[in-house]
């Protein structure tokens, strides 16, 4: 039993502890996911290294790109996103209040209503599969058995969305008592049968067609996210069975605050899939080149930002709940701090060091010159994105737990606006001027309106709970002069890296390793010297698990 676990049994659903108890939660919690989510991120990147090295950018890497992108985007929609915007905070507030066996019967007729809707979702996109993907990917038509083989794929992977949107629910009951050790093993079990169905498969089935067992390790990955969480909702108090009792009034609150976060959802979601089409129709192998990309500036995103956002939706819940608003401010202040100084580097380095990143992670087999030059440009511009990326998913949470999931659904949806308009300008000014490749501009028309999405969310939330809260203006003054050293040293060791990194993978692997840990290392140590007391606060607040006072 984790430590986690005894003070939820011991103290009860409603303990909450001062700011800097709840702060040292989490960053406790915070701290366990960021290193398991650093496990299945490694293995992640083993597995898009090893799809890139088995299907290249061709057409079989498009046509499963698509046929994953649409059940992954219909299981964020109706799984964890939504889980963050209506279930955490509506379940949160059971427990404080009717205690655990309540929160059980709540889970119960939750996870009962999630089935039945996401069985019909799965069987109407298994009819519909060739009607999706004319619509998403109108330019496969010009290529023979693209669109077929696509619509294939679709079909067979479509199940996917009923395992992990199911996994979904039962991860946010389980956060909801703050456990995060077992979801966060869900994502390990799925890239392990990825790769098992990327590499060991094939020997057995469908050889000289990859794809296919890849698919297959995928869906079978799906089902292990959900299959290893059940266990642990009996070990947490939680006993969950088929429950039709669709009116129960918290229930209806749950599907109230969804339907508008939905809404939101489906222009963040919508976005991937406005790329997608954009993408389809530019040159061959841009649809892959950018999941390539994508998936690689994931990689810092969700060891810092996911972690530190799965994490504070709770202690926020709590805090919401008992109207203790301004620890929350205070507790999102910290941690905007904190997860700004761990992603401010990773841009740099990603901005200096892509290409480099590139070659050794993805360049070979079929992976060849040309989806190299493709993936850098999506990579280094999706990049530019990362800190507005990370802050829109920990300020989000902030209005789901006072229950408002209406200003981040209109929020997204102007965001979403944007972006297709930034998708369509940005793409015809990189073709006509040559700046950069095509699917660049797709790429930053994500950063720019993750960035408007970012600034709009913080100015409301501003009106809804006013100013202060946050970290001092001269800790996050002392970001610049630490960006400017990181970069210098980025800069300096950039043609050693890239000499290293031509020799092969293992020496590439070091020497992007070594610029890795030095540039962060380099920006902590002047973002620490720089920043006065409010860095000195901060470290309190992470390393000290928050039990000095924040001042």
């Amino acid at each position: 039993m984790t430590e986690m676990e005894r003070e939820v049994r011991e103290e009860g659903p409603a303990a909450l502890g001062s700011i800097q108890q709840e702060g040292g939660k989490v960053a406790r919690a915070a701290g366990m996911m960021g290193i398991l989510t650093l496990v299945s991120r490694l293995l992640g990147l083993a597995r898009d290294i090893g799809q890139a090295a088995v299907l290249g950018t061709g057409i079989a890497a498009d046509a499963f790109t698509l046929a994953f992108v649409i059940p992954n985007i219909l299981r964020r929609l109706f799984g964890e996103s939504t889980v963050s915007a209506a279930l955490v905070p509506t379940l949160t507030s059971t427990l404080v209040d009717k205690g655990r066996a309540e929160g059980s019967r709540l889970g119960s007729r939750i996870v009962t209503f999630t089935v039945v809707c996401l069985t019909v979702i799965t069987i109407a996109g298994i009819l519909a599969a060739p009607l999706l993907v004319r619509l998403f990917a109108p330019g496969f038509e010009g290529e023979p058995g693209k669109t077929l083989l696509a619509t294939r794929l679709l079909r067979f992977m479509f199940p996917y969305i009923l395992f992990v949107g199911t996994a979904a629910v039962v991860m946010g009951i389980l956060n909801s008592a703050r456990h995060f050790l077992t979801p966060t093993l869900g994502p390990i079990l799925f890239n392990i049968s990825a790769l098992c169905g990327l590499f060991a498969l094939p020997l057995l089935w469908r050889p000289d067609e990859p794809v296919w067992p890849y698919s297959a390790g995928i869906l079978a990955g799906g089902a292990a996210q959900l299959l290893v969480q059940l266990p642990a909702l009996r070990r947490n108090g939680f006993s969950i069975r088929p429950d039709f009792s669709f009116g129960d009034p918290a229930l209806k609150t749950v599907l109230r605050l969804a339907v508008p976060a939905l809404v939101g959802l489906v222009a963040a979601e919508f976005n991937i899939l406005v790329d997608q089409m954009v993408a389809s129709v530019l040159e061959e192998g841009s649809v892959a080149a950018l999941s390539y990309g994508n998936r690689i500036m994931q990689f810092p995103l969700g060891i810092f930002a996911v972690a530190a956002a799965t994490a504070l939706l709770p202690t926020l819940s709590r805090q919401a709940a008992l109207n203790r608003l301004e620890e929350a401010r205070k507790t999102l202040g910290y941690a905007t701090l904190g997860l700004a100084a761990l992603l401010l580097p990773a841009t740099i380095f990603i901005t200096a060091l892509g290409r480099e990143t590139i070659t050794v992670l993805l360049a070979r087999g079929a992976f060849g010159a040309d989806s190299v030059d493709l993936t850098t440009a999506a990579l280094i511009y999706y990049s530019l994105g990362l800190l507005f990326y990370g802050g829109v998913k920990i300020t989000a949470p902030v209005f789901y737990a006072m229950k408002d999931t209406h200003t981040p659904a209109m929020i997204g949806m102007a965001s979403m606006g944007l972006n297709i308009v930034l998708n369509v300008l940005l793409s015809l000014l990189f073709i006509r001027t040559g700046w950069e490749r095509p699917l660049a501009g797709v790429a930053l028309a994500t950063s720019l309106s993750s960035a408007a999405n970012l600034v709009a969310l913080r100015i409301a939330m501003r009106r809804r709970l006013g100013r202060g809260g946050g970290a001092p203006v001269r800790a996050w003054a002392a970001t610049l002069p630490a960006s400017a050293a990181c970069l210098g040293l980025l800069v300096l060791l950039k043609p050693r890296v890239a000499g290293m990194c031509s020799g092969g993978f293992l020496p590439g692997l070091i020497a992007l390793g070594v610029a890795a840990v030095s540039s962060m290392a380099c920006f902590l140590i002047v973002f620490a010297l720089a920043g006065g007391a409010g860095v000195a606060t901060l470290r309190r607040f992470v390393f000290r698990r928050g039990r000095e006072d924040l001042s």
